[in-house]
């Protein structure tokens, strides 16, 4: 298994478990007519933080186990590969967000009328984990298809 792919399959596990619990949370929260933008805040940070430390521990451990260069640039299989994968992240990406958008600014009056107490405020965290949940289902489908890429020319 290349570094590449090691690294691709280090992501998407690593993003459908850390950020599965945090789209969970929220999911649960803001059908539970219960957000709060402190503890969503705090949330979202250490939820960062810990894809941070554990991809990058984990690429590094790689790395260091098969004794592998991480500087090594890719060869014209890995750039074709590539190349798919962000097309086809594109096009995801340009596919969601509109997508969101308006599905945010249809629901948004219903938005409002679920949090009296801060109308303004739960639309805002809403619409900015709508978009952050579009980034992240943008980056799995892009690894994942780095991960096909390789296994079929494997």
């Amino acid at each position: 298994m290349s570094t590449r792919e090691r690294t691709a399959w280090i992501a998407v596990i690593c993003t459908l478990v850390i950020w599965g619990y945090y789209f969970t949370a929220f999911l649960i929260d803001a059908f539970g007519l219960n957000l709060d933008g402190g503890t969503l805040l705090t949330r979202f940070i250490w939820c960062m933080g810990i894809s941070f430390v554990v991809m990058m521990g984990l690429a590094i451990l790689g790395g260091l186990v098969t004794k592998k260069n991480f500087d090594a640039p890719p060869d014209e299989m890995e750039r074709h590969i590539e190349g798919y994968a962000d097309k086809a992240g594109f096009r995801v990406l340009e596919t969601l967000v509109p997508i969101t958008l308006i599905a945010g600014l249809l629901l948004s009056d219903s938005i409002k009328a679920a949090f009296p107490a801060d109308p303004g405020g739960a639309t805002a965290l809403i619409f900015a984990n709508g978009v952050l949940l579009v980034m992240v289902v943008t980056e799995l489908v892009r690894e994942t298809v780095h991960i096909i890429g390789f296994r079929m020319s494997a």
